[in-house]
């Protein structure tokens, strides 16, 4: 079947077909007269001092072919009156013009932007896909587009693999630029010279950022276990890389995470070939297709059109308080709020007993690991709070790859650097630990004074908390999803094409092979099982059964339902409620915001389960329903509910009409820490009637005299039983 040749919308319809210039067989070329066709319009006729009128004029012109080509049939025919845009003719074209290159036909050579009056359309629009990953030039048609794909859908079955887009950043590595780095992995003394010994570093010479930041040295930590877990999955896995940094960045981790250069290959995409500084998408790489898509990212919220493909890992943050150095352009993260673990409790030991050297440095890796975590919710907290950039204004207005945005960008990427440079804080964080560690040495010397030996530089720094420690394990968990969710691909897949063969008798015979060897046997992509169906199926079992209510954990102004954390509480079974309810099986609490009004309610069901965020995050991490012992709270005595349930029939007990749906809005009032005075539904203002106001002056000075709290989220937690500023029990008669 051959092209049709449009008429295009820029002639003078309707038109009238007079003679065809060429007959079928005929070759012509783009530009060529194929037939005469006339058209009827009005001049305005008379002399310039009397009367003018309108005449009627007819005009006969040729019409020049769009294309390259031989004519198999017309579709028109002399006398025909054509009142609109039409198909002419079908032919044979000469090229398709189906692989182009930087405006120019890959396979005939002709400039792909010439236009024609006769025409709206420029040949380079029929290839605007791009499918190659260090080029943006080279662009392909539909249907190459659909041919390649297939071709790599048939290598993958045949071999039992599937595609699987890496992220770079805080995903299999974490990067950073602070000098602090260098310096510790030159002096064995350092106390974070074991943790850095490993870390990787080089230069970019490119067109990155200018200024203080230009030519410096970017210090690479991969993620532990990765070269096992890379080796792993790319058997089962063809590999690719998806990261927001520059080309050379990404060929440089390349270098080091493959320096064999046989896992990914060439296989990278870089933000300069993305075409988007805010989002990323696989129709970048799989334009028609991405069943056998697989990725990997520690940021779910920029694969807006792919979260079913996606596996969204822990962020790796070796580098306390860094973050993505690369993300700098990107809308802020909605970070879950960091777990720092409390200090672990000093059993009493009598008189005469020494501690042994173990338990001395299981208490000191205690204690270091609660400062560590301390100082890392700090640096992430500031980062949080940082105020919209200028460049994020422009993204949120549209403009995300306009070039004032990505001059913009790279600006913001150069101050981020630069400041890494000039402030150094994780020197900083390091230089408070060691402040600690010398008031705590000086501190136990003026108690023993007769052991001032202990005091000296050799023993001070053999105690010396270390800031940077190595223990992460996510990509084990990643590791077993990944190899799970092969294998039920394939069973799937095994299974459907049994069934489509009609064989599954013959299978069950006695003897019969009941696997089909792929390699020898033609695959069959209709019935290809979809990633973006298995693998939501298999993730929604983790939490199935659970009804959750978050608390403290959800950006004031942000809807819950529609918050990054429950959007992924949700894609792992759980259901997501803003009320407390009797069907309410967990309440996930901010471990810095423990005493809030949800708390006190939750604690009249005993059966729901009141739980840190790292319960929810460790559960997401490992695709099951964790223990929750470990993840429990400590409720506070005044919070503990002494009355039964209030409703046998599943109300909630802030709303009796039982509606636990929530709406937009509602986290930052139901979060909130509640007075006392509201308890069991009781206004504080009930009892105005009967107060004496001849006092209230007095009382409210005393009460300013004697301060006021200074955190009006924690109202509960800052008052205590025997407080002076504590309102008294009953009002004043």
């Amino acid at each position: 079947m051959g092209k049709p040749l449009s008429l295009g919308k820029k002639l003078k319809y309707p038109i009238t077909v007079n003679k065809l210039l060429k007959s079928p067989g005929d070759s012509f070329a783009k530009g060529d007269a194929i037939f005469e066709y006339s058209f009827k319009w009005k001049k305005e006729v008379g002399d310039a001092f009397g009367d003018k009128w309108e005449e009627e004029i007819t005009t006969i012109v040729s019409f020049a072919s769009t294309a390259d080509g031989k004519l198999l049939r017309w579709q028109i025919r002399p006398g025909m009156v054509i009142n609109s845009d039409q198909s002419c003719a079908e032919i044979d074209e000469t090229c398709s013009h189906a692989v182009q290159y930087a405006g120019l036909c890959a396979l005939c050579g002709k400039d792909m932007n010439e236009t024609s009056w006769a025409t709206d359309t420029v040949d380079a629009q029929r290839a605007q896909i791009n499918m190659i990953h260090d080029q943006t030039l080279l662009s392909v048609s539909q249907d190459e587009a659909s041919r390649a794909e297939e071709q790599l859908q048939r290598r993958l079955l045949k071999n039992r693999k599937l595609s699987l887009v890496v992220d770079l950043d805080q995903t299999i590595i974490h990067a950073c630029i602070e000098p602090t780095i260098g310096e510790w992995q030159r002096d064995p003394t350092s106390p974070n010279y074991e943790a850095v010994k490993d870390v990787k570093s080089f230069q970019l010479h490119d067109d990155g950022p200018r200024g203080l930041a230009s030519g410096c040295w970017y210090y690479i930590k991969m993620r532990p276990g990765l070269a096992h877990f890379l080796a792993t999955i790319a058997e089962k896995y063809e590999l690719h890389v998806y990261t927001m940094g520059t080309r050379a960045y990404a060929q440089e981790i390349a270098k080091i995470v493959d320096p064999e250069h046989k896992l990914f290959g060439d296989r990278i995409i870089s933000r300069d070939e993305n075409g988007s500084l805010t989002a990323k998408t696989l129709s970048r790489l799989f334009p028609v297709d991405t069943k056998m898509v697989v990725i990997i990212d520690d940021r779910a919220d920029v694969w807006p059109r792919n979260r079913s493909n996606l596996i969204k890992v822990v962020p790796y943050d070796f580098f306390i308080g860094i973050g993505d150095i690369n993300s700098s352009f990107l809308p802020k993260r909605e970070e879950t709020p960091k777990v720092v673990p409390a200090p672990p409790p000093i059993a009493p030991m009598p008189d005469t007993e020494e501690p042994t050297e173990t338990e001395e440095e299981g208490a000191a890796e205690g204690e270091a690991r609660v400062k560590r975590e301390v100082l890392k919710s700090k640096a992430t907290s500031t980062n949080i709070t940082e105020s919209m950039s200028a460049l994020e204004e422009l993204v949120a207005m549209g403009g995300g790859d306009d070039p004032t945005v990505r001059e913009i960008q790279a600006q913001e990427q150069a101050e981020f650097l630069e400041k890494q440079l000039k402030e150094r804080p994780l020197l900083h964080m390091q230089q408070q630990l060691d402040k600690e560690d010398n008031a705590e040495g000086e501190e136990s010397a003026n108690g023993t004074a007769d052991e001032s030996e202990h005091t000296d530089d050799s023993a001070y720094n053999h105690h010396r908390h270390h800031l940077l420690k190595d223990d992460d394990n996510e990509l084990a968990y990643l590791e077993n999803h990944l190899l799970g969710l092969h294998r039920t691909f394939y069973e799937q897949y095994d299974k459907a094409l049994i069934n489509a063969k009609g064989d599954r008798v013959a299978h069950l015979r006695p003897g019969a092979t009941k696997k089909v060897h792929m390699k020898d046997e033609a695959a069959d992509l209709q019935i290809v099982p979809d990633i973006g169906e298995v693998m939501p199926q298999i993730k929604s079992n983790s939490l199935r059964g659970t009804s959750i209510v978050l608390s403290g954990l959800v950006p004031l102004g942000v809807d819950v339902l529609r918050s990054e954390i429950a959007i992924q509480s949700m894609s792992f079974g759980a259901q997501i409620h803003t009320k407390i309810s009797r069907k309410v099986t967990h309440l996930v609490v901010a471990a810095n915001r423990t005493r809030t009004q949800k708390v006190r309610q939750a604690t009249s069901y005993p059966h729901i389960k009141i739980v840190n965020q790292q319960w929810l995050v460790d559960s997401m991490s490992r695709w099951e329903r964790v223990d929750e012992t470990p993840y429990l709270i400590n409720i506070h005595r005044e919070d503990k509910s002494t009355q039964p349930e209030l409703f046998s029939d599943g109300r909630s007990l802030d709303d009796s009409s039982g509606d636990d749906s929530g709406g937009e809005g509602h986290s930052s009032h139901d979060d909130a820490d509640m007075p006392d005075d509201f308890e069991d539904g009781q206004s504080p203002i009930e009892g105005l009637k009967d107060v004496d106001w001849s006092g209230v002056d007095a009382e409210l000075e005393e009460f300013m005299a004697s301060g006021s709290e200074s955190d009006s989220e924690s109202v509960a937690s800052s008052t205590s039983p025997h407080s002076p500023t504590e309102p008294p029990s009953k009002p004043p008669s």
